[in-house]
C-alpha cells in the first residue's frame, strides 16, 4: 500500500509574470486543479481507507513565509493526521476537505500576487541541495496485518512537482550552477558544428555542459518537472532553431536530478489545459 507526500514547488522568478512570458495557463489554474482533484488521487491504487497522503506547497525562497502574507499551515492538506482514525479521516473528506481546499487556493493565490510585486529569484540548484530536506522525510515502510493474516506493506512516496520554465539564473557564476539562454545557444551551436546526430550522447560526452549533481542525495525523490517555456518558439509555436531550448534543457534536468540520486524523473512543457496537469500527475504517481 502507497501514500504519496505531494510538494508543489513554484518557481516565482519573474516567469510568472505573463507580460514577460506568457504562457498557455497561469500556474495557480493548474495548481488549484491538484488540490481539487485529491479526492481523485486518494483513490490511485484501489485505495479505499486508510490513507495517509500530504498535499503541500513548498517555496525555493523561504522569504515569501517571512514576509508573513501567508502560514504554511495553510498551505498543506494532511491525511497523515488520521492514522488508525478511519472515522475521523472519512468525516473530514466529507465535510471540511472542500473548505480547506479553498484555504489553500486562496492563499496560493495570495503568494503569486505576493512575488509579482516583490520579485526574489530562484535559487533551484540551493534549493534541491539543501532546501528541500526540510519539506519531506523518509518514513520506514510498515508492515501491518491483514484480517487474512497477510503481511501488508505500507509506504510513502515523496513526489516534487517543480513548476519552473527550466532556465536556471544562480547567483553563482561558476560552471555548474546555471543554465542560461545564452549557454543553450552555445549547446546548440557546438552540436551543430560536432555533426553529431544524437544530442543525447553529445550532451552526456560533455560533462562542461551539465549541472552540478547535489551534495545531498534525491534518491528518496521522485520529481516531475511542468511548465517549461520553450523561449526558442515564436508567438506561433514553431520553432526558431533545432535543436529547441526545451529539448536541450529536458536532457540536461534528467541528467542532472538522476546524477543527483532521484530514480524517477519526468519533464513536460507548458500544458493547454488542466486535465493534461491531472492526467500527467496521476501517471507519475501510479508508476512508482
Amino acid at each position: 500500500v502507497k501514500n504519496y507526500n505531494v510538494i508543489i514547488v513554484p518557481d516565482l522568478s519573474n516567469r510568472i509574470d505573463s507580460k514577460i512570458h506568457p504562457k498557455p495557463l497561469h500556474d495557480t489554474v493548474l495548481i488549484n486543479s491538484i488540490f481539487d482533484s485529491i479526492n481523485y488521487f486518494l483513490k490511485i491504487g484501489n485505495r479505499k481507507t486508510n490513507q495517509l497522503d500530504q498535499y503541500k506547497v513548498d517555496f525555493i525562497n523561504r522569504s515569501v513565509l517571512n514576509s508573513n502574507i501567508v502560514d504554511a499551515s495553510n498551505l498543506k492538506i494532511d491525511f497523515e493526521q488520521f492514522k488508525n482514525k478511519q472515522l475521523n479521516a472519512s468525516e473530514y473528506k466529507r465535510n471540511k476537505l472542500l473548505t480547506d481546499v479553498k484555504t489553500v487556493k486562496s492563499n496560493v493565490s495570495k503568494i503569486y500576487q505576493y512575488s509579482l510585486n516583490n520579485p526574489v529569484g530562484a535559487d533551484l540548484w540551493n534549493y534541491f541541495n539543501a532546501t528541500i530536506h526540510n519539506s519531506y522525510s523518509y518514513i520506514k515502510p510498515e508492515y501491518i496485518k491483514s484480517q487474512d493474516g497477510y503481511d501488508i506493506k505500507r509506504e510513502t512516496k515523496n513526489i516534487v512537482v517543480l513548476f519552473t520554465d527550466g532556465y536556471i539564473e544562480n547567483a553563482n557564476q561558476a560552471n555548474g550552477y546555471n543554465l542560461t539562454p545564452k549557454q543553450i545557444d552555445k549547446i546548440r551551436n557546438d552540436y551543430k558544428k560536432s555533426q553529431n546526430t544524437d544530442l543525447r550522447s553529445f550532451i552526456s560526452s560533455h560533462k562542461e555542459y551539465h549541472i552540478k549533481k547535489t551534495d545531498e542525495s534525491l534518491k528518496d525523490l521522485n520529481i516531475l518537472v511542468v511548465e517549461m517555456v520553450d523561449r526558442s518558439l515564436n508567438k506561433n509555436s514553431v520553432a526558431k532553431y533545432h535543436p529547441t531550448d526545451f529539448q536541450i534543457m529536458r536532457i540536461i534536468w534528467e541528467l542532472w536530478l538522476k546524477e543527483s540520486g532521484s530514480e524517477n524523473v519526468e519533464i513536460y512543457q507548458a500544458f493547454s489545459n488542466k486535465k493534461e496537469m491531472i492526467i500527467t500527475l496521476e501517471k507519475f504517481m501510479s508508476k512508482l
